[in-house]
C-alpha cells in the first residue's frame, strides 16, 4: 500500500522542483572569443572588461530580485593570425559553450570569414552571441542571416558593416566637394583583396557623386618606400589621397607624404593611424590625415551624454585612449546584455532573443536598436542610430570631424595644399 505524502510536504517538494536562477547561480558568465594578439581583440577585451567592472560596481545584473555580478571567460581565437585555421577558431568557440558553459557570448571572431562561420556554431547551441569586434562583411546580415532568420536568430551584430562605412565615406566625400570644391581623387591601397575590393566600392560611390578618379595604385604589404606612388599622386592633380591599408608600414607613407608636401589630403581606412600613439610614431607627420575610427566615442565627442564619460573612463582604466574598432561596441554589448536580461527576467535563450530584438538603449555611439537582420542600426542621427567616426590628426590629437553630429572640430588643410592650389589655378 502506497503511503501518501501530506499536502504540506508535497507543496514544499514542489517548490524545490521549480527552477530558480538565484538558487542555481551566483553570477552571469559572458564568453569573450577574441583575437588577443591583434589590436582589435585587445580593444574589445578592454571595452568589455570596463563595462563589466562598471556594472558590477553598481550592483551587477538584477535577476529574480538578486544582484548578480558578471564574469568574463576569455578565449583567444587567434582568428586574425593567418596560421590559425577556421576550424581551430570554431573549436574554441565550441569549448566556451560546451565546456565553460557560458550564458552568452560577446566579441569576435573579428575576421569576416570566421565571423560568418561562427553563426553556424551558434545555431547549433542554446546561446546568444553579440558580435562586437570586426566582422564587417555585408554577407553577415544581408546574405547569411537573411537566408534563414529562424536558424540564425541567436546571432546579433553590434559592430558595423562595410556597406554602411562605404555610405558614410560617400557622405564625407559629398561634404568635401560641397565645402571645399574638391572633386579629384587618387586611390592608394595595400595590395590585398580586401583593400582593393573596398577601394572599388569607394571609387564607385565617388564617381556617382561627381568625383574624378585621377589615379589608382596598390603597393605590396611590405612596402616602405611610397615615393613613386606619391609622385604620381602629385602629378595627377588629386585633391584627396584616398587610402585603404592594414599594413603597419603606413607610418613611412605619412612621413614621405609630409616630406614631399604632396598637395592632396590623406583620407581613408589606415589601421596603424588609428593608434593614439601614431602622432609620436610618425613624429607628427601624420598631421592633417583623416582616418576612420569606426565607432563614435573612440575619440572625444558628445554624441550622447555617455560618449565622453566612456572615453575618459577608458583612458583612466587602461592608461591610453580608446583605439578604434571594438572599444565602444564591446563595451556597449555588455550593457545590452544587462538590459535584455533585466527586461526578460531570465537568461532563457528565446526570451533573451526577444528582449534583444526590442532593444532601444542610449549608448556611447548613439541609440542602439537592431534591424530585422539583427544588425545594429547605423546612421547620422544619434537619436535614431549608432554613429561611426572620422577623425583628423591635429596637434597630436584625433579630432572628430565626421559625421557632423559627432564633430568636435573642423577639418584643417595642410598649408602647402592651399599654396599649391593657389599657384596652379
Amino acid at each position: 500500500m502506497k503511503q501518501l505524502i501530506p499536502f504540506g510536504w508535497s507543496f514544499f517538494f514542489l517548490l524545490l522542483s521549480i527552477p530558480s536562477y538565484g538558487a542555481e547561480r551566483d553570477s552571469i558568465l559572458v564568453g569573450c572569443p577574441l583575437p588577443l594578439d591583434a589590436s582589435y581583440g585587445q580593444n574589445g577585451l578592454r571595452g568589455a572588461t570596463l563595462a563589466v567592472e562598471q556594472i558590477n560596481a553598481a550592483g551587477g545584473v538584477v535577476l529574480n530580485g538578486l544582484h548578480l555580478p558578471i564574469k568574463l571567460e576569455v578565449l583567444d581565437t587567434g582568428d586574425l593570425d593567418p596560421n590559425v585555421s577556421e576550424s581551430e577558431a570554431m573549436a574554441g568557440i565550441e569549448r566556451l559553450i560546451t565546456e565553460k558553459k557560458v550564458d552568452v557570448l560577446v566579441g569576435g571572431p573579428a575576421r569576416s570569414e570566421y565571423g560568418v562561420a561562427a553563426m553556424d556554431v551558434i545555431a547549433r547551441h542554446d546561446v546568444v552571441h553579440l558580435a562586437a569586434v570586426g566582422c564587417y562583411t555585408p554577407t553577415w546580415d544581408m546574405k547569411k542571416f537573411a537566408s534563414d532568420p529562424k536558424k540564425y536568430r541567436r546571432s546579433f551584430r553590434m559592430s558595423g558593416s562595410i556597406a554602411w562605412y562605404i555610405d558614410e565615406t560617400k557622405g564625407l566625400l559629398v561634404h568635401l566637394k560641397k565645402e571645399y570644391g574638391y572633386k579629384k581623387m587618387f586611390i592608394l591601397t595595400q595590395d590585398v583583396l580586401m583593400c582593393r575590393d573596398a577601394a572599388e566600392l569607394v571609387k564607385k560611390a565617388a564617381v556617382e557623386n561627381g568625383w574624378e578618379i585621377v589615379g589608382q595604385e596598390s603597393n605590396p604589404t611590405e612596402t616602405t618606400d611610397f615615393s613613386a606612388s606619391l609622385t604620381k599622386c602629385k602629378r595627377s592633380g588629386a585633391q584627396v589621397l584616398f587610402l585603404w591599408s592594414y599594413s603597419p608600414n603606413t607610418a613611412f607613407l605619412f612621413e614621405q607624404w609630409r616630406t614631399m608636401e604632396i598637395p592632396a589630403l590623406p583620407l581613408g581606412f589606415v589601421e596603424a593611424a588609428e593608434d593614439p600613439d601614431f602622432w609620436n610614431t610618425t613624429n607628427g607627420k601624420c598631421a592633417y590625415s583623416v582616418i576612420t575610427l569606426s565607432e563614435a566615442g573612440t575619440s572625444p565627442s558628445d554624441v550622447t551624454p555617455l560618449s565622453r564619460k566612456f572615453y575618459q573612463a577608458y583612458e583612466k582604466r587602461w592608461k591610453t585612449p580608446p583605439r578604434s574598432t571594438g572599444s565602444a561596441a564591446a563595451y556597449e554589448a555588455v550593457f545590452a546584455i544587462k538590459d535584455a536580461v533585466e527586461r526578460a527576467g531570465t537568461l532563457e535563450t528565446d526570451s533573451l532573443i526577444e528582449a534583444l530584438e526590442q532593444t532601444d538603449l542610449q549608448v556611447v555611439r548613439g541609440r542602439l536598436r537592431f534591424d530585422q537582420n539583427h544588425q545594429s542600426v547605423f546612421g547620422y542621427d544619434p537619436n535614431t542610430a549608432v554613429l561611426g567616426n572620422w577623425a583628423q590628426w591635429q596637434d597630436g590629437q584625433r579630432v572628430t570631424v565626421w559625421p557632423l553630429a559627432a564633430r568636435t572640430g573642423k577639418l584643417k588643410m595642410p598649408p602647402w595644399l592651399q599654396w599649391w592650389w593657389l599657384k596652379t589655378r
